[in-house]
């Protein structure tokens, strides 16, 4: 069953933000799965940095998320189209601290029993693009967490017990995003500040490269004109 739009506003516009798609099979009836995502006070149960998702009413719901060095993110969510054991998807409302929005799929596995859960999302980071791409390189990307919330999501369901982590990989994980996070900061500063310093840079790789491929290209050519000789 369909549901009513309560506005107009888009919350992450098709040119921005950053896309991520996920899925994972979990050996359960959709209906299981689709009952324990569809109450969204289980999703901190595997979203491990879900705080609370805290349901004001049929279609809204506020998230709280623990970041970076003990820093919190918060928004209001809405749903904007519901199919029962099929589908849910939603957009964050203006003022939140991340704009997202994406669906999250809920398919038969065609011979047997069990559920393709499909997460289709778009957000726009903290720090911009300079942000997203600096959390990359310690994977603590949006993408990285979800398939390991999925993956805590699968045992959860199939087995009644999330997987273990060992006090040692948790404090690894939190020294590595406390990193990340000053690190995204301190380099999304400095593009601000100085973003003709980042063009020249840029345009003299660009320049670099180019010459480089001509001098390769040039030698290659003549390399070539000697076998024809000979």
């Amino acid at each position: 069953m369909s549901t009513q739009e309560y506005s107009r506003h888009v919350s992450v516009p098709s040119d921005e933000g950053v896309r991520v798609d996920k899925a994972i099979t979990i050996e359960k009836p959709v209906s299981e799965v689709y009952s324990f995502w569809r109450r969204f006070e289980n999703l901190p149960r595997f979203m491990r940095h879900v705080e609370s998702v805290t349901v004001q009413d049929d279609l809204h719901s506020h998230w709280v998320v623990k970041t970076f060095g003990a820093k919190k993110l918060e928004w209001d969510a809405e749903i904007i189209e519901q199919r029962d054991n099929e589908m849910i998807s939603w957009r964050s409302v203006p003022g939140a601290d991340v704009d997202n929005a994406g669906s999250v799929w809920f398919t038969r596995v065609p011979s047997g029993n069990g559920t393709v859960v499909r997460l289709e999302m778009k957000y726009v980071p903290p720090g911009g693009k300079t942000g997203a791409s600096i959390a990359k390189l310690f994977r603590q990307d949006v993408g990285s967490e979800i398939d390991e919330d999925l993956n805590r999501l699968k045992t959860l369901l199939e087995t009644g017990q999330l997987p273990e982590e060992n006090d040692a990989m948790a404090q690894w994980r939190e020294r590595t995003a406390e990193f990340t996070r000053k690190a995204a900061g301190t380099a999304n500063e400095y593009v601000h500040e100085n973003p003709w310093v980042i063009v020249a840079g840029m345009a003299i790789i660009g320049f670099t490269l180019g010459l480089l491929l001509g001098r390769s290209r040039t030698r290659s050519s003549r390399w070539a004109e000697v076998l024809r000789r000979d």
